[in-house]
């Protein structure tokens, strides 16, 4: 790969590994790629190596030669004996005192025991063909009544319980925010999700308030996918917190259908009209769901 000596943008380390900008602060979060400069407004510039580091990890393989296989050679025991005048080399044969092999019995075959030969009786294949098919037959009526038979409020209720089980969950996740007030945080969920490619969409309170003045609310509740609320927990520098003393709260959803139809409103992404109404309901909000109907219908 041929890169320049020279600065790159997260845009362009994107386009030079062929992912999404999404991917490229993954990799940053998970200390997989290292950026050399962070500017003041918080955007990463990467040199040369650091692409190369990321792509390359382990750096490059280096082919290992084979080893030779020593020659080994063979090593002669030799026993000395010393004597006055010089040593002297010999080789002193062992001897092996064999033993006489004595001869084995051969074995003595077993007397074959003759078995009276039985009579077998003859099988009736066809009566017992019969036999089984009529069973068959039988077992698979019994079967027919019992399906046929079956209340339709049983067959509509197993449906109900299905359809329950496609509703994708809401998760309800509340948390305080170390970075300021409900302001503060909401328009750092907008920067931080916009510059991460991320979806969001606020609802409850905070979605009215973008369609009208409303009295102060104490909590902002906005949509965030599953795989996205660690992002925002380490964006936002949130705590967790209970319910009646805390300032957000991430709703994690697998409902495409909430990101898909939400709108800009205010510079600020908002959950669609029928969606906010729904969640104001779910939640006991009558009184701010007919406030909502009332301005859309004005």
């Amino acid at each position: 790969m041929n890169l320049e000596d020279r600065l790159y943008t997260s845009t362009e380390v994107a386009e030079i590994l062929g992912v999404s900008l999404r991917s490229v602060y993954r990799y940053l979060d998970e200390d997989k790629l290292k950026a050399e400069v962070k500017t003041a407004t918080g955007r990463h510039r990467f040199t040369k190596q650091n692409i190369l580091e990321f792509l390359y990890p382990q750096g490059e393989k280096v082919q290992k030669e084979p080893i030779q296989k020593q020659k080994i050679e063979p090593v002669i025991q030799e026993i000395t004996v010393e004597t006055k005048e010089e040593k002297e080399v010999i080789a002193e044969p062992v001897q092996v005192k064999e033993e006489p092999v004595q001869p084995q019995p051969e074995p003595q075959p077993h007397p074959v025991t003759q078995q009276p030969t039985v009579e077998e009786e003859p099988v009736d294949w066809l009566a017992k063909f019969r036999a089984a098919a009529s069973k068959y037959k039988e077992e698979d009526m019994t079967f027919q009544e019992e399906t046929t038979t079956k209340p339709a409020e049983t067959v509509g209720s197993m449906t109900d319980v299905y359809e329950q089980k496609r509703q994708p969950e809401k998760v309800f996740n509340y948390y305080r925010s170390l970075i300021g007030g409900l302001k503060d945080i909401a328009q750092n969920i907008d920067k931080s999700a916009k510059k991460a490619s991320i979806d969001y969409a606020f609802t409850m309170n905070a979605g009215l308030s973008l369609h009208k003045p409303i009295k102060p609310f104490s909590i902002l509740h906005v949509y965030v996918r599953p795989e996205d609320r660690e992002f925002f927990e380490r964006m936002l520098n949130l705590v967790s917190a209970d319910e009646k003393t805390a300032q957000l709260c991430l709703i994690t959803t697998t409902n495409n259908n909430v990101f898909d139809s939400k709108k800009e409103m205010h510079s600020l992404s908002v959950v669609a009209d029928m969606q906010l109404k729904q969640d104001l309901q779910e939640l006991g909000e009558e009184q701010l769901a007919r406030e909502l109907e009332e301005t859309l219908n004005a």
